[in-house]
C-alpha cells in the first residue's frame, strides 16, 4: 500500500495521518508530500490502525507520537502531564517581556516542564534562578527528562509538593516570576470535552468554579514577604471577573490585566506587585 492509498483510507483528517505516518515512518512530513507513492511497509500500517483507533478515542496525537512542540521547541509527552497548547505560550512571551536580572523564575504546575525550560532556553542573563514545582512525581519525572533533552537539567531545580510549600523559604525578600498554569476547570465541562478525556483529570479539575488552586496560591503568596511579584496565570475564558475580583482581594494596590489570546478570549491573567 501507497502512501496515498493510506491517506484515501484513513478516517482521520488528513494532516493528522500525516503526522503519524511521518512519526511511524520516521520521516519529515514534507518527504510525505513529495513523495505519496512510497511504499508503506504492511507492519507499519497495522500500527498505524492502531494509533488510528486510539486517535478516534480520543487519544491526543501527542500522546500516541511521545513528542509535542511548544514555542519552538521539542518536548517528550505521555499521559502524566498535559499536552502543552498553543495558547500557552503567551505566558512565555510575557515572561521574555520582562527584565528577569536578579529575579527567581517559579513555574508552578510545570507539568511536562515545557514553560520554564521555554523560558530558561530563551533568557541570556545568568542572573535568573529557574525552580519548577508539580504535585504529581511523573510529571515530574517527564519535566527533568526534558529539561535533560535541552540542556538544562542542571540550571532549573525541580521540586515535588502543593503549590509554593516546598519551596516557601526560598521565595522570601526575592524579585518573583511565577507562572501557573494551573488547574482551571471544572468537572462539568471536563465531561463535556471529549477531546480532553485522556488528559489527567488531577491537571484539570479545580473545584466547583475552577479557581480552587488560584485561591490557596494567593493566600499562599499573601504570607509571604517579597521584593516584587510578577504572577502569570492562565485562566478559562469565562473566569476573567471572578479572577480580577480575587486578585484584587489579596494584592492590593497592584496592576492586573486580563489578556487575550489569539483567538480573542481572556486567557491570562497578569498581576505585578512593587
Amino acid at each position: 500500500m501507497t502512501l496515498k492509498q493510506v491517506y484515501t483510507n484513513s478516517l482521520l483528517p488528513r494532516r493528522e495521518t500525516e503526522i503519524l505516518l511521518a512519526f511511524l515512518l520516521n520521516k519529515r512530513r514534507e518527504f510525505l508530500l513529495t513523495y505519496p507513492e512510497t511504499i508503506v511497509p504492511p507492519l507499519i500500517y497495522k500500527r498505524f490502525k492502531a494509533l488510528e483507533k486510539k486517535r478516534r478515542a480520543n487519544w491526543p496525537i501527542s500522546y500516541l507520537t511521545g513528542h509535542k512542540e511548544f514555542y519552538g521547541l521539542d518536548f517528550k509527552v505521555t499521559p502524566a502531564v498535559l499536552t502543552p497548547r498553543p495558547e500557552t505560550e503567551m505566558i512565555v512571551e510575557e515572561i521574555l517581556k520582562i527584565d528577569l536580572e536578579r529575579s527567581l523564575m517559579i513555574d508552578l504546575g510545570t507539568g511536562s516542564g515545557a514553560i520554564i525550560i521555554a523560558c530558561a532556553k530563551n533568557l541570556k542573563n545568568k542572573s535568573t534562578q529557574f525552580l519548577a514545582v508539580d504535585i504529581s512525581r511523573p510529571a515530574l519525572n517527564i519535566a527533568r527528562q526534558n529539561a535533560n533533552l535541552h540542556g538544562l537539567n542542571k540550571k532549573i531545580k525541580f521540586y515535588q509538593g502543593n503549590l509554593l510549600t516546598p519551596i516557601r523559604q526560598q521565595l522570601i525578600n526575592q524579585n518573583l516570576i511565577i507562572s501557573a498554569n494551573l488547574p482551571y476547570l471544572t468537572s462539568t465541562q471536563v465531561k463535556k470535552a471529549p477531546s480532553i478525556s485522556r488528559e489527567p483529570r488531577v491537571a484539570l479539575i479545580a473545584g466547583s468554579d475552577g479557581l480552587k488552586y488560584y485561591r490557596i496560591l494567593f493566600k499562599q503568596l499573601s504570607a509571604i514577604t517579597y521584593e516584587s511579584l510578577t504572577l502569570l496565570c492562565e485562566i478559562d475564558p469565562g473566569q476573567k471577573n471572578k479572577i480580577l475580583a480575587l486578585s484584587k482581594k489579596y494584592f492590593f494596590g497592584a496592576k492586573i490585566e486580563i489578556k487575550k489570546d489569539l483567538a480573542g478570549k481572556h486567557r491570562l491573567a497578569v498581576i505585578k506587585v512593587k
